[in-house]
């Protein structure tokens, strides 16, 4: 006898008091499962507004305890009722402590399962499934951030694509229109040049300069739209660039900014 006593190890003593723990949560769960489910049914029975006086005078137990149990029930019950623990799929619940169950409630019922395995749940600390908990929620929310980005970069994107069409249509007439302007001032011009030689009347004179002065003036401003249009090459050069920021990168808004307020400085230059 003295022998096995001796035996004995701090690392053996610690083990079976880490196992006793282990049993003990598991049976803590089923036992809350338990209560939860009979809670559920008596709330059932009970007269509305008199669920509060109820727990206290007939359980002691506060609303707020009654609904983590009865939530514990919802969550777990089924899968935790006798027979039903044959399914492989519900195993890793059936292993469960109490303080895990809590914590994984946290975790939506469908990925539940999937969580507990992938992460080996049965072999973490309290304080390791609060912090993957705590990770799996961080990187979910860090995935919908860059998707709501996407969304709005891919918002602009086609925002600049249709900018750009737009403008390339009107280009293509305004060609033409300056073309014409342009012959028309030159044959404008000749005949000036022509009635002057023929000593023309001041009258006649003044009325083909004033044809010249407003054909130019005309050609000024589709020369103008003309430039505003050929800013679509700036605009699909500033498509290719925004469909290439990572949204994930932390210097991808500065990056937008600086293509935006190049491209802007292009305009006032040549307007």
């Amino acid at each position: 006898m003295a022998k096995a006593i001796s035996e004995r190890t701090p690392q053996i003593i610690a083990a079976e008091i880490n196992s006793i723990k282990d049993q003990t949560g598991r049976m803590l769960l089923y036992s809350s499962v338990e209560i939860g489910r009979r809670l559920t049914e008596a709330k059932s029975m009970v007269n509305h507004g008199e669920w509060g006086k109820w727990l206290e005078n007939s359980v002691s137990y506060s609303q707020s305890t009654a609904n983590k149990l009865m939530r514990l029930f919802e969550e777990y019950g089924a899968k935790l009722t006798v027979g039903h623990q044959d399914s492989s799929n519900s195993e890793s619940i059936t292993n469960l402590s109490y303080t895990q169950a809590i914590i994984l409630l946290g975790i939506p019922e469908e990925e539940r399962e999937s969580f507990i395995v992938e992460n080996d749940v049965d072999g973490m600390s309290t304080r390791e499934l609060k912090e993957a908990v705590r990770e799996r929620d961080q990187a979910l929310n860090e995935k919908a951030e860059l998707q709501n980005t996407l969304t709005a970069n891919q918002g602009a994107v086609t925002k600049i694509t249709s900018e750009r069409d737009e403008l390339r249509k009107q280009t293509s007439g305004l060609r033409a229109a300056i073309h014409t302007k342009e012959l028309t001032i030159k044959t404008l011009q000749e005949k000036l040049d022509v009635a002057k030689e023929g000593e023309a009347s001041a009258t006649k004179i003044v009325a083909l300069q004033k044809d010249i002065k407003a054909a130019q003036i005309k050609l000024s401003s589709n020369k103008v739209s003309f430039l505003y249009n050929n800013i679509a090459k700036e605009f699909e050069e500033l498509l290719k660039e925004l469909t290439k920021l990572a949204p994930a990168d932390p210097e991808a808004h500065e990056k937008y900014k600086s293509e935006v307020s190049g491209l802007i400085g292009k305009i006032a230059e040549r307007l």
